[in-house]
């Protein structure tokens, strides 16, 4: 049972982190709370994986910075800003269109033109995004949930970059190198909004949304998820996954007080629908 246990909580503290994010941006510029999490979430790492620490190859150096810059500087740059616009609804069902715009790519790199059930996929999903985007209700704004499809972006491409580094270094080691280089190419551009609007002087809560996403969501979490994948299987995992979405959304709903309309149940459905067509075989 400790797997599913581990499953679980990744589930759900990965969707509560939309939630979580959405409220800490509004005292910390999203940059800045970017490169804090994962300050401390790689210092936490670090006792995990002291002793399996090999040498890094020649070879992989530039491909663990690009696979730092897209999951991590990039994605979160994306993700936190979106968040300051749109709301954790509308922000967690835009990211699951990941897995379609993957299935969409891995057609491309192949060169084999999708099939029907794909085409059918995005379409409906698409048609859910449609109704999301641009449904200004005073906390969503178009530009936010246009940023945030800049971390969809951002995290389909990291996905093709950790298959060609699979397998030559421990999971929790990549995970520590990338969230070492993430938070330190995140510092110049915290450093750019703590001039530009001034040093920020959170409260004690948004200090505990600090720490929640660094050591929960982020160090515990990888840590985790780590274990459960060999245990369950990357099947099992990656369906899970799925649900995070779901919690995203009721943790908006719940926590933040966001709108619940039917245009986003409606939404919701035809992007869960769309990914699940577009991943039937």
């Amino acid at each position: 049972m400790l797997p599913i246990v581990y499953i679980v909580f990744c589930v759900l503290v990965w969707g509560l982190s939309f939630s979580v994010t959405r409220s800490a941006v509004q005292q910390i510029p999203p940059l800045t709370l970017a490169s804090l999490r994962f300050f401390l979430a790689a210092a936490l790492l670090w006792p995990l994986t002291r002793k399996m620490a090999p040498a890094l190859r020649p070879t992989d150096r530039k491909l663990i910075w690009a696979l730092a810059l897209s999951g991590i500087s990039f994605y979160f740059a994306f993700e936190n800003i979106g968040l300051k616009m749109t709301t954790a609804s509308h922000a967690s069902l835009i990211i699951a269109t990941i897995p379609l715009g993957t299935e969409l790519v891995s057609a491309w790199r192949i060169r084999k033109w999708p099939g029907v059930n794909t085409w059918l996929g995005a379409l409906l999903a698409l048609g859910g995004v449609g109704m999301l985007v641009g449904k200004d209700d005073g906390s969503a704004s178009l530009a936010g949930d246009m940023v945030m499809m800049g971390a969809v972006v951002c995290w389909i491409a990291y996905t093709f970059l950790v298959e060609r580094v699979s397998g030559r270094y421990s999971n929790l080691l990549i995970t520590r190198w990338i969230m070492w280089i993430g938070a330190i190419t995140l510092v110049p551009g915290a450093l750019l909004e703590c001039w530009w609007y001034g040093v920020p002087r959170p409260t004690a809560l948004a200090w505990g949304q600090v720490v929640f996403l660094g050591i929960v969501c982020s160090a515990l979490a990888y840590d985790f998820y780590n274990r459960a994948v060999p245990a369950l299987g990357p099947a099992v995992a990656n369906s899970a996954i799925y649900f995070i979405p779901l919690v995203g959304v009721v943790g908006g709903i719940v926590l933040l007080d966001e709108p619940v309309t039917a245009a986003l149940f409606l939404a919701g459905a035809l992007i869960f629908g769309g990914v699940l067509v577009a991943r039937l075989r």
